[in-house]
Parts: structure tokens; C-alpha cells; sequence
């Protein structure tokens, strides 16, 4: 299985954000395997499926889309190969999610406990709160997660994820192997393309990204060992951040 290294970390103790992010994800890679398998299972039975519809079960009634498709191989895998890219890309969107979640929440954890002075969490930040809001903020205990989450909205704001995990790590003092985060970069970078350009590589892009697949039309080609790659590589960072703040007593286990 590709997610097999990924069992290694829980051989040390983690934070509870760690195993947030963890059990988070979790739940998508059954989906991702469900596609895997479903696709094989498709390319293997072709020659058994029905020669008056795209696939068994088909109601042109339920399934009008599906139904306008001519019936043939091609179409057939068409289809599949469209849910299994839509899948793909939603697991590295969401990978990209849970990882910056996991961030924030270190640095409010971080900062809860007193760990790091507010000056060095702050740094230049300025936001405004009206009277109300901090009145409001004040007295249900919120007030400095909402400071927290202004911050780590304007490291999102410079759209790169590099300067998001250099000065998260920066304030909070914590460490990682330059290998391990420009590896978890790499594939995290993925996520702004699918986002913000639905796939599409340029050239810079795709000489920076030369071991991803694209299309004859350079559009981003996601399979399913990228998508293992690109897991394995951000829990390694996950996991090396997560180690180096309980050692260093920031977080607890």
C-alpha cells in the first residue's frame, strides 16, 4: 500500500493537532482507493459490459447525461477517468486544507499555552476590532484566536505556501529539514494550479514539477502514486514540525 509509510509516526507520540490532521485524512483514502480499484475493475470487464449502454444499471430516465454518451470503450473510460481525476484533485485540495489547518492550530495552541511571547507571534501585524468586538471577544474567551486567525489569514493572502510554512515556523521557532519541506512544497504547490488556473501547468510550472504527469494540452495529469507521493510527503512535514515543537516543549503529546 502507498500510505504504509505513513503508519511509521505513530512509533512516537504526537500532538493532538497531529492526530486531528491525521484522522482527518483518514477518511478520504478509502476514496482514493475506491477510484483505483474501480477504474482497474472497469478496464478489465469491458468486454462484458452491456453493447446497449454505457454501463449496467443505466436509467435514461435517472442518468440523462450518461445517456447521451455513444456507447463505446472510450466513453466508458472517459467517464471513469473524469471521476477518478475529479477525486484526485479534490484529495489535494483537501490535503493542502488540513495541512494549513493543522498550522493554524499549532500556532494557537502554541500561544494558549504561553509557550512563545505574543510580540514574536504578532510581529507587524495590524488588524481592526471594533468596541463591540472586543467587548464580545473579551468576554467569551475568543479573543485570541480571532488575532490569530487575522495573522495566519494575511500569511495566506501572499499565495505561497513556502513563505506560509518559513514564517509560521519562524514565529513559533520551530524546524524542519530543508529536504522534507521543499519536498511537502511540491506537492502542495499543486493545489494553486487546481485551484486558481483549474489545472492548467505553465512552463515555469511544469520544469519545477518534472516528475508529474500532464496532458497533451499541459494540463496537470494527477495519478495515483502523485497523489501517495504528495500525501507521504506532507505528513512527513507534518510530522517532523510536530516532533520538533514537543521537544522543544511547545506542544504536548
Amino acid at each position: 500500500m502507498c500510505f504504509e509509510k505513513i503508519l511509521e509516526v505513530f512509533s512516537v507520540a504526537n500532538s493532538k493537532r497531529y492526530q486531528t490532521f491525521n484522522n482527518r485524512m483518514l477518511h478520504f483514502d478509502d476514496d482514493i482507493e475506491y477510484v483505483d480499484v474501480l477504474y482497474a475493475s472497469l478496464r478489465k470487464s469491458l468486454s462484458i459490459l452491456p453493447e446497449d449502454a454505457l454501463f449496467q444499471e443505466i436509467d435514461p430516465e435517472k442518468h440523462p447525461k450518461l445517456s447521451r454518451y455513444k456507447v463505446c470503450d472510450d466513453n466508458r473510460l472517459l467517464v471513469l477517468h473524469h471521476l477518478k481525476s475529479t477525486v484526485y484533485s479534490a484529495y489535494i485540495k483537501e490535503l493542502y486544507e488540513e495541512f494549513t489547518m493543522y498550522l493554524k492550530g499549532v500556532m494557537q495552541d502554541i500561544y494558549l499555552t504561553a509557550k512563545i511571547s505574543p510580540d514574536r507571534i504578532v510581529g507587524e501585524h495590524r488588524m481592526t476590532l471594533s468596541a463591540n468586538d472586543i467587548l464580545k471577544y473579551a468576554a467569551d474567551g475568543t479573543i485570541a484566536t480571532v488575532v490569530i486567525d487575522s495573522i495566519f489569514q494575511a500569511l495566506e493572502n501572499e499565495r505561497s505556501t513556502i513563505s506560509l510554512i518559513t514564517k509560521v515556523c519562524k514565529k513559533l521557532g520551530l524546524d524542519a529539514d530543508k529536504s522534507i519541506v521543499d519536498t511537502a512544497v511540491y506537492y502542495l504547490e499543486i493545489r494553486h494550479k487546481l485551484v486558481h488556473t483549474d489545472g492548467y501547468a505553465d512552463a515555469e510550472f511544469r520544469t519545477s514539477h518534472p516528475t508529474l504527469r500532464y496532458t497533451g494540452r499541459n494540463y496537470i495529469d494527477l495519478t495515483y502514486q502523485s497523489i501517495c507521493d504528495a500525501k507521504s510527503a506532507v505528513f512527513e512535514l507534518v510530522a517532523a514540525l510536530d516532533r520538533d515543537a514537543i521537544e522543544k516543549g511547545l506542544l504536548f503529546a
